[in-house]
């Protein structure tokens, strides 16, 4: 009876701790919202949060509302971080002949001066740059219990690191769809009101729809080893045949902190049908450029040497590889090994 009366008095503490509707997930921007705001209120909570979530923070904080009402070519990047963080039921219509698709990623680098001058742009009551649907919302992540059951939910064939074994945790983040119809005054009101010219933008540009799709992605997580790998199809953007996307990345490296001329000739410079920028806050993290298995990638290495990350794409897949605990080189590895 002893043995009976301490089983129940262990199921009756376990019963307190089972969740309730308070502790079910919560849609990303909630999340952020409270992350934000204990970021802003506790220094020393900061410090607990992994450099990695710090830099996605820091991400969201540069592609948020006062980027994001103008730099429709950095769409994908603002919707790749946020559930990165979609299967696409678009049918794309004969006039989207322009295609963005993430092959490979490049970096500039966001010193202290030029977030605080990004902050303090005074864009609060200025319209959108036009108007956003979005044809399936993201859903909430969910976890699953094989690499199979997330293969089939993803629709698409998965990599793992065998040489850590199972991974303690699986999780699928439903993916999204959304369009932009541009509206050229707002959009060049903002970037007047940004210090940029706003006849960068041309006519053309007016009424112009850009579709958005980010797909389903799939999380796998080693505990011990503290290693997360992330995987999702490459997120696309498809925009009108005469659009010039290099024109409107001009605008948003000008905005993240670039001269004029050191924004023209970047621009000019990027296969903007297949590269995807990262700005990197310099108080956060370096980079680098890597190979992985002959595949242009992306190393982001934490200032204080915290953890690592290395982004790279192959086949259509974008990968994401990060650690608090392992070096560059053991990163490198498990990369090239995926299987």
């Amino acid at each position: 009876m002893r043995e009976q009366d301490e089983l129940q008095e262990v199921l009756q503490h376990l019963n307190r701790l089972e969740p309730t509707e308070a502790d079910q997930p919560r849609p990303a921007h909630e999340a952020l919202v409270q992350l934000h705001t204990r970021l802003s209120a506790d220094a020393s909570f900061k410090q607990q949060v992994s450099w990695g979530s710090q830099l996605k923070w820091r991400f969201l904080q540069i592609m948020s509302l006062k980027v994001k009402r103008f730099a429709w070519a950095g769409l994908a990047l603002a919707l790749v971080i946020a559930f990165f963080s979609f299967p696409s039921t678009r049918a794309l219509a004969n006039q989207f002949l322009g295609l963005f698709r993430v092959q490979k990623f490049a970096a500039i680098s966001i010193s202290p001066e030029q977030l605080a001058r990004l902050e303090e742009l005074d864009l609060e009551g200025l319209q959108p740059p036009g108007e956003l649907v979005m044809f399936e919302e993201p859903g909430r992540p969910e976890r699953v219990g094989s690499l199979d059951e997330a293969a089939a939910a993803a629709g698409m064939p998965l990599k793992t690191a065998a040489f850590l074994g199972e991974p303690q945790n699986i999780e699928i983040n439903q993916g999204g769809s959304g369009r932009l119809t541009v509206d050229l005054e707002s959009a060049r009101t903002i970037l007047d009101v940004a210090g940029i010219d706003p006849a960068l933008l041309p006519d053309s540009l007016d009424g112009a729809e850009i579709d958005a799709t980010i797909y389903n992605m799939v999380a796998q997580e080693w505990y011990e080893d503290d290693v997360i790998l992330v995987q999702t199809a490459s997120p696309e953007i498809d925009y009108p045949d005469d659009f010039d996307p290099s024109l409107v990345g001009q605008a948003v490296l000008q905005l993240l902190g670039m001269s004029e001329i050191d924004a023209a000739v970047l621009a000019n410079s990027i296969d903007w049908s297949s590269t995807l920028i990262l700005p990197i806050p310099q108080e956060f993290a370096t980079f680098g450029e890597v190979s992985i298995n002959g595949n242009s990638g992306l190393l982001i290495t934490a200032v204080d040497g915290s953890g690592n990350m290395v982004l790279w794409q192959a086949d259509g897949v974008v990968y994401s590889l990060a650690s608090d605990q392992m070096d560059t080189n053991g990163l490198v590895n498990i990369a090239e090994s995926l299987e």
